[in-house]
């Protein structure tokens, strides 16, 4: 199975508590014996995203993703099949065993990758070497002016760049070709000679979640009409949306010491700043709006976040929809209202680590900090800015589940225009609600809502039935049945070999055998094990089922034998395919009737 053994796989599974897992990403509800939530991978108002506990799997009735949770790993944390495996084989505890790949191909490409990652390593102590060498003065006159430590330059493995050739031809000295050093993306292509990237520039690796260097920042260490911060472009093992600057360092101190907060940076230089004040637990988003992968990543090391970000007003107007994807995620958001132009790295300098443990400990939940925001945005001395902000400022206020909050907030507007807090009240009351969906629990889909036509919908309940160990499927032979799409015939296949082996029959084994090629089939079959379907007779239904497959088997025959009938001269043989066809048009209607 994609280079692992099949008992460690089947190890790591029993291990790893589906439902545990997904609910580190999704906030999930139990309703019978599913877990329901909103969906991780597409944008939905009600919970359509079902986990099975007893199955081990998991299926979202609006966007029809399915799997396990090794396929659920590498989605939401857009990793590959070894990766992902690693990452739960850490959470398991388990030792990950010496990986034996058949697949030339996944042998290639895994060879590639670390390959990559190699280089990369190779190019970070090139780059920390040379910050010690003739010609750097001017990057350790930065680094002094910045007052980065020798701890933190060795922690952070800041070094530098001297020009533009010479990371290109100690690569080369170590043997990686052109082409290796252009896929890492250290070096570019400029007149068909390769050169550094980053030439010239301080260099900050961005290193992944499990130590590996994946890119580099450069900081420019002279005003040019160039970007002041760049970093290297993506890459096969470097996206910027899904990893955040300094993950290394959070990991390393939420399994040392635990972790109460996350506080969220811009950029590389704020997060080493804030480190040199003692806060290591920071993050930084690399200049971009934080992402929905972002957002999961931090989740799964802590469930509060607090957002520091440069205090002008207009960044902060920016921040907010990256806010709102957090929130979304559902992690507990605050907002530290730092003084209007003053950066993190700033207040730390300014007014030291005392000084900004007070500007966190004054953080404010999101929700208010959405309201100073109106407030800044509209004109609050004129009727038309007023009206606007109140109208503004209700709906926010509507966000909050929270009677006692609606109050409180309710209070601040007041305060702000001199509107009376009943006609607020009135009007908060009278307003339509958007959010209904987050006050009742909408009802489990039914396999219904399964896409294809009556034979495939009913092939799918038939295999369901014996995936899901069924007893009334036990009464039919599965080799009696008859299947026309070839996944189904596969399915069909595995469910005959375990029969006749005597192992057992479990539905997320398909993810590993099929999962690649018959994904988005195995999905829809797992979208029939809900609780509501248990609620009508499954077996009359799947003794319907079988008889609907019987006939659209004869139905093949038939146009077999109609396509024959047509092409036929002789009258003699044109009478027995007329006889042969209406016997199986009779049988067909006895088996339906």
């Amino acid at each position: 199975m994609r280079g692992f053994d099949a008992k460690f796989l089947d190890e790591l599974k029993n291990k790893t508590d589906i439902v545990s897992l997904i609910g580190r990403y999704v906030r999930l509800e139990q309703r019978g014996g599913n877990f329901w939530g909103k969906c991780p991978f597409h944008h939905e108002k009600t919970a359509s995203f079902s986990v099975n506990a007893a199955g081990q799997f998991y299926y979202c009735f609006g966007c029809h993703k399915s799997g396990d949770a090794i396929s659920f790993v590498m989605e939401i944390e857009a990793l590959d099949f070894a990766d992902a495996v690693k990452f739960l084989a850490e959470r398991a505890k388990m030792t990950l065993p010496e990986v034996k790949y058949d697949d030339e191909k996944i042998k290639e490409n895994k060879r590639r990758k670390e390959r990559l990652l190699d280089l990369l390593k190779d190019a970070a102590r090139f780059y920390a070497h040379n910050l010690y060498k003739p010609g750097a003065e001017k990057h350790i006159e930065y680094v002094n002016k910045r007052g980065i430590s020798r701890e933190n330059l060795m922690r952070f493995g800041i070094g530098a760049s001297l020009n533009f050739s010479d990371l290109p031809s100690y690569l080369k000295g170590l043997g990686y070709t052109d082409e290796e050093q252009k896929a890492s993306g250290a070096v570019g292509v400029k007149d068909g000679r390769i050169y550094d990237a980053l030439g010239g520039r301080l260099i900050i690796p961005i290193i992944n979640q499990f130590g590996q260097v994946v890119a580099f920042g450069g900081r420019l260490l002279e005003k040019a009409d160039f970007a002041k911060y760049k970093n290297t472009g993506e890459t096969e093992v470097f996206s910027k949306s899904n990893i955040l600057f300094n993950i290394n360092n959070l990991k390393k101190l939420k399994n040392e010491k635990g972790l109460d907060s996350v506080i969220i940076v811009e950029g590389y230089m704020d997060t080493i700043s804030l480190a040199e004040g003692g806060f290591m637990n920071v993050v930084a988003s690399m200049g971009t709006s934080l992402t929905k992968d972002q957002a999961r990543i931090i989740k799964r090391y802590c469930d509060k976040v607090i957002i520091s970000y440069d205090g002008d007003f207009a960044g902060q107007k920016a921040s907010v929809r990256g806010l709102e994807i957090l929130k979304d995620e559902g992690l507990e958001v605050k907002v530290v209202n730092l003084p209007d132009g003053i950066e993190p790295d700033n207040i730390i300098k300014k007014l030291g680590r005392e000084g900004y443990e007070k500007c966190l400990l004054e953080a404010k939940p999101l929700i208010d900090f959405k309201l100073d925001i109106l407030k800044k945005t509209y004109d609050l001395n004129s009727v038309d800015g007023k009206r606007k902000y109140v109208t503004a400022a209700l709906k926010v206020i509507k966000e909050s589940s929270s009677a006692a909050e609606q109050e409180d907030l309710l209070k601040t507007v007041r305060d702000a225009t001199g509107v009376t807090f009943e006609s607020l009240k009135r009007e908060l009351f009278n307003l339509e609600d958007k959010g209904e969906t987050q006050k009742s629990s909408p009802p489990a889909p039914t396999f219904t809502d399964n896409a294809g036509d009556k034979s495939q919908m009913a092939a799918r309940f038939v295999l369901a039935s014996y995936l899901f160990n069924k007893p009334f499927a036990r009464e039919t032979d599965i080799s009696e049945v008859e299947f026309i799409l070839p996944v189904h015939k596969r399915i069909k296949e595995y469910i005959s070999e375990k029969n006749v082996s005597g192992g057992s029959v479990r539905f997320n084994d398909l993810y590993e055998l099929f999962g690649e090629e018959y994904g988005d089939e195995i999905g829809r079959i797992a979208g029939l094990e809900t609780e509501e379907n248990k609620q009508f007779d499954q077996a009359k239904y799947f003794s319907d089922c079988v008889r609907i497959l019987k006939a659209e088997k004869i139905n093949e025959e038939i146009n077999r034998l109609t396509a024959m009938f047509s092409s036929e001269t002789d009258v003699g043989r044109r009478r027995e395919l007329a006889r042969e066809m209406s016997e199986k048009l009779a049988e067909k209607n006895r088996l339906l009737s």
